[in-house]
């Protein structure tokens, strides 16, 4: 980075928009990735009902809080990076949190071999699958059993 930043504007520039900070810090790669995910997480949050929206919504939440965080670190310490991001205990609780939209954290991050990569990228793409998948088979198999229970006299 080659010029200081103040780390109050750092953080009211991520409060007001999601990795406008970063942006702000000279991290634009950073600042865009955050923005598109709260986006993403945000449209979820439009679209889906029930639990499902209150889990998204608290996703979209975390990642805006810790971006906030995240800018007024780094202007803090004059642009050098805070690392804490690419923590095996960071990674993993976005992974577990936003899913996809934390592999680029996961493939950035020196601190995984390239098979814990891959590994933590299938187990996050077939949670994902089986969200979407579960739905459907069960919209299927209900009015299944229902006919299964009454061949079976139950």
């Amino acid at each position: 980075m080659a010029t200081q930043t103040k780390p109050l504007i750092a953080l009211l520039l991520s409060a007001v928009i999601p990795g406008a900070g970063q942006i702000y810090n000279q991290e634009v790669k950073k600042g865009w990735v955050i923005l598109g995910s709260c986006l993403g997480l945000g449209a979820l949050t439009y679209w889906l009902a029930d639990l499902n929206k209150v889990t998204v919504a608290l996703a979209l939440l975390l990642l805006w809080l810790s971006a906030m965080i995240d800018a007024y670190r780094v202007a803090k310490t004059a642009g050098q990076g805070a690392e804490f991001y690419y923590g095996k205990t960071y990674v993993v609780t976005m992974l577990l949190l936003v899913g996809p939209l934390a592999l680029p954290l996961l493939w950035q991050s020196p601190n995984f071999s390239r098979t814990s990569r891959l590994v933590w990228t299938i187990i996050v793409i077939g949670a994902v699958l089986m969200f979407v998948v579960t739905p459907y088979l069960l919209n299927q198999l209900i009015p299944q059993a229902d006919e299964l229970r009454s061949r079976l006299g139950f």
